[in-house]
């Protein structure tokens, strides 16, 4: 659950915990504010006479407006804090816009990744928030070099597509490499897919990114490595010439 203004529950960027969050602006304090004095004042006339209750409820009527002016001069308008019920941290908002912290709780790319693909993942999560659709763009660069670290050429991704399935890819995996192969062009050039404001879109791609790596790199991976650690060496040399009999 990205963070979004005013939501009274989202997944805290410092602490990662989908947890209920406190707002403050302007606004709240200065109603706060005004409904404390309010109740002050309330136990106040109990105490004197009814002569005077004219007298106090004019000055609290006369002290609303100008106290809520004054609150304007030290919290800005536009200006609102989210405080996390779980870490007690806070996020600051702008305009209904977070500023800090400028992070999201994008999980960790696949370790298998070759460096400059994790690179190009750190990149795009750092401009989902300002930019779904550079963040977008970037993914699929990244996924373009993920083809290439595959074994494809890297220099089509659709080309790369259909080799894998014609070599008997899985229909979900095509599925995954297809959504952000498409999403993704969408990002590059003009389509029917609007990614200025689609926060949630871009965001679930870095975990399709991240099962198409877990699917065609490290699943395999971790085959090999148990059929080489495993598999006594004299019974692979068999396997290999009962493979080479037609």
């Amino acid at each position: 659950m990205i963070p979004k203004y005013e939501s009274n529950k989202f997944q805290c960027p410092h602490c990662n915990t989908v947890a209920i969050q406190e707002w403050f602006d302007a606004h709240k304090a200065g109603s706060i504010t005004n409904r404390v004095i309010n109740n002050l004042y309330l136990d106040y006339r109990s105490r004197v006479r009814d002569y005077t209750q004219a007298a106090i409820l004019e000055f609290l009527s006369e002290i609303k407006n100008p106290f809520q002016f004054r609150i304007y001069q030290f919290v800005p308008k536009g200006f609102s804090i989210a405080t996390c019920s779980s870490c007690n941290n806070f996020t600051l908002w702008v305009n209904e816009e977070i500023i800090y912290p400028k992070k999201t709780t994008i999980p960790l790319p696949n370790e298998d990744l070759d460096e400059d693909i994790k690179a190009l993942y750190f990149e795009a999560s750092t401009i989902l928030l300002d930019s779904p659709k550079g963040s977008t763009a970037l993914l699929r660069l990244a996924l373009q070099k993920l083809l290439k670290q595959v074994g494809k050429s890297g220099k089509n991704i659709n080309n790369d597509i259909k080799d894998l399935v014609a070599e008997g890819l899985s229909p979900k995996i095509q599925q995954a490499l297809d959504l952000l192969r498409v999403i993704g062009n969408n990002a590059v050039h003009p389509g029917q897919i609007n990614l200025d404001d689609n926060i949630e879109v871009a965001e679930k791609l870095f975990s399709i990114l991240n099962f198409i790596a877990d699917e065609l790199i490290t699943k395999p991976k971790e085959l090999n490595n148990l059929y080489a650690g495993l598999m006594p060496l004299e019974t692979q040399e068999h396997i290999k010439q009962r493979d080479k009999q037609k």
